[in-house]
């Protein structure tokens, strides 16, 4: 049978526990009562939320009739997150108002910040004693990336005013963990995030949110996780609900046995998709429990997913690399430079012999006219030359003169030069049959906003925002760099309209394009993703992507702000060619460019995944699960057009 345990068994305790209650408390509420009046189900005794329970904004107005003694909360509920500084700020205030705030060092005696009679905010990350016994772990507030990197003492206590975690929450977690009685174990770890990799190792198949969920989920959360080894682990971040198969948890020393934690997410309170939200425990605490029902293991556990293994099974198809990973760091040698020079003074010279190198090349141009950059294009992995250059001139009659050795013998080869800014485009492939962004395949063609002669803005299918939109080129061409100059300027004119409408709404807008060949999918169509981000947010949008770029191990090239689309599509082609490239258009107007070796590979959803974390809406970055059915985009699409209608450059 196992060891007894050395305190009296506690008798089991009935908690639900619920998902994001942001917008129906209220709903939970007579949920709750309803199921805790009911003799086959209740009595309980009390609510954990995984996650909120009022709008930040309109904290006072949704607790007062709860303070009031209008409304009633019929048992014990407790919620981790006061959704934002003003959220966090009214708690604050309740504190002082109940003198219910205590010092935070000891989970024995103190659970959370008194709102209402009943409602209480587990406003430290620590261990809560709770129903008579029950060990509650929270984690107080939400993950985000950018604020989680920011380890300088400004960027903890901004972090801890919006309500964010950092990593002094992982810290003083174990630290509370560490004081516990050996035998103690943490019945419940409550999170509002996701933790990230819980499903680096699984037994099922899996669906694509739950996939995205793991990829994109939080890292202390999971290095909580790990620390405790709780019995359950609930999380509310995402609108759906998923339970993980039992894992089989690090033993805690030699001689002791594991126990398994059974990780479940909660959809959102009172959802209309008709997703679980509310989860039902009979729990005995695990303090007194007999060891041997503790650490009975279920016959479908697993592994830990945060203890992978070399080499250790995976059902998930691929794994992406994820930015906010360390792990994720791959060697790559840094990104070429720029030319330095005016595009109208700079030729491209090709047909090169691979022993002609920068030296040689100035030397022979340089009778040309005077240099100001010769800049050869080399393999990143060897630094071998790929046979073609730019050279820039100080004058135009130097890159005039240089134009005449088109077809001049050099290095025992006849080169080709040209002006950079007037390379010859490509023959485009015929545009594949289903490729969503032509206009001719009459595909959701109620998303689209705008129409221009040569380019046309569509909403985004699963859009990151509500105006999350898209600029796209009618004629199937693969990227920005490769369109004709009036279809580029066109797009330009709509970004510059979509950025002066987005001032009016305290917004700025953030742009990426990913220009991929995608041969086996009949070549990629260019589309600029264009998303809407406050102002105070669109502020961090550049060092948000530096940090993704530093964990992936390779740096962006700056473009300083093009005056025009030609200036843009010169300075881009300058720095790939006519290579593949990621681009992001900052608010401020420069451009970061990451060019793409051909064979390498690339996390495609750089640029969505690290935006869903600028807009503090990482449950947003799989485009999947933002989906709507065809009224609701119609509506949205019909909003925006009627907003944007003002700045659309075609009606003006």
């Amino acid at each position: 049978m196992g060891d007894a345990a050395t305190d009296a068994a506690l008798p089991p305790r009935r908690i639900i526990v619920a998902g994001d209650a942001r917008d129906t408390f209220d709903a939970l509420v007579a949920r709750v009562a309803t199921v805790h009046g009911n003799p086959n189900a209740g009595p309980f005794d009390g609510v954990l939320v995984a996650g909120r329970i009022f709008p930040g904004t309109e904290a006072a107005q949704a607790m007062q009739p709860y303070i009031d003694g209008a409304k009633t909360v019929p048992v014990p509920t407790y919620f981790v997150d006061a959704d934002g500084a003003e959220g966090l700020e009214y708690a604050h205030s309740r504190a002082a108002a109940t003198a219910q705030r205590g010092d935070g060092s000891s989970g024995s005696s103190y659970t959370g910040i008194e709102i209402a009679p009943n409602v209480f905010m587990l406003d430290k990350s620590m261990v809560y004693d709770l129903f008579g016994g029950v060990k509650v772990a929270a984690v107080a507030g939400r993950y985000d990336a950018l604020s989680y990197e920011d380890a300088s003492a400004l960027g903890k206590s901004c972090a801890k005013t919006n309500g964010e975690v950092t990593e002094d929450d992982v810290r003083e977690m174990k630290e509370c963990f560490d004081e516990m009685k050996k035998r103690d174990v943490i019945d419940i770890l409550l999170c509002r995030d996701w933790p990230a990799g819980t499903l680096e190792v699984h037994g099922r198949e899996i669906g694509r949110e739950a996939k995205s969920a793991s990829s994109t989920g939080s890292p202390v959360a999971r290095a909580v996780a790990l620390a405790l080894s709780p019995r359950y682990h609930f999380a509310g971040s995402h609108p759906f609900f998923f339970e993980r198969e039992p894992y089989i948890n690090a033993k805690s020393d030699p001689s002791s046995s594991p126990w398994v934690t059974r990780f479940i997410n909660l959809a959102g309170c009172a959802n209309e998709d008709s997703e679980k939200w509310m989860h039902a425990l009979k729990i005995e605490p695990g303090s007194t429990i007999d060891r041997a029902l503790l650490c009975k293991i279920p016959p479908d556990s697993g592994p830990n997913p945060y203890l992978v293994q070399a080499g250790a099974k995976r059902r998930a198809d691929e794994l992406q690399p994820d930015w906010r990973d360390d792990a994720a760091k791959k060697p790559k040698p840094p990104p070429q430079r720029p030319v330095v020079g005016d595009p109208d003074k700079t030729v491209f010279v090709r047909n090169l012999n691979y022993k002609a190198d920068e030296g040689a090349i100035a030397e022979f141009f340089g009778e040309c006219g005077e240099l100001l950059d010769v800049r050869l294009a080399t393999k990143p992995e060897n630094g071998q030359s790929r046979g073609f250059c730019h050279v820039a001139f100080k004058t135009v009659e130097g890159a005039q003169a240089a134009l005449e050795r088109n077809n001049a013998s050099f290095f025992g080869r006849d080169i080709a030069v040209e002006m950079a800014n007037e390379r010859k485009e490509r023959q485009p492939r015929a545009p594949p049959q289903g490729c969503w962004f032509c206009l001719s395949n009459e595909k959701d063609l109620h998303l689209v906003a705008s129409i221009s002669g040569e380019c046309f803005m569509s909403m985004d299918k699963g859009g990151l925002t509500a105006e999350h939109c898209q600029l796209i080129p009618v004629e199937h061409l693969p990227s920005f760099v490769s369109l004709p100059q009036s279809a580029a300027e066109e797009i330009w004119k709509y970004l510059q309209a979509l950025r002066m409408y987005a001032e009016t709404k305290q917004q700025k807008v953030v742009v990426f394009e990913r220009h991929l060949e995608l041969r086996n999918k009949g070549g990629n169509h260019c589309h600029m993703n264009c998303i809407p981000v406050d102002d105070d947010r669109a502020a961090l949008a550049e060092k948000i992507f530096k940090q993704a770029a530093k964990k992936l191990d390779f740096a962006w090239t700056k473009i300083d702000p093009p005056a025009s689309a030609a200036e843009a599509q010169a300075a881009i082609k300058a720095i790939a060619d006519e290579g593949e490239y990621y681009a992001v258009h900052l608010p401020c107007g420069s451009i970061l460019i990451q060019t793409i070796n051909k064979g390498e590979k690339h996390w495609m959803q750089l640029g969505r995944e690290v935006i869903s974390h600028l807009i503090k809406a990482p449950e947003r970055a799989n485009w999947q699960t933002c989906m709507q059915d065809e009224d609701a985009e119609t509506a949205r699409t019909a909003a925006f057009t009627e907003a944007f209608a003002a700045f659309d450059p075609m009606k003006q």
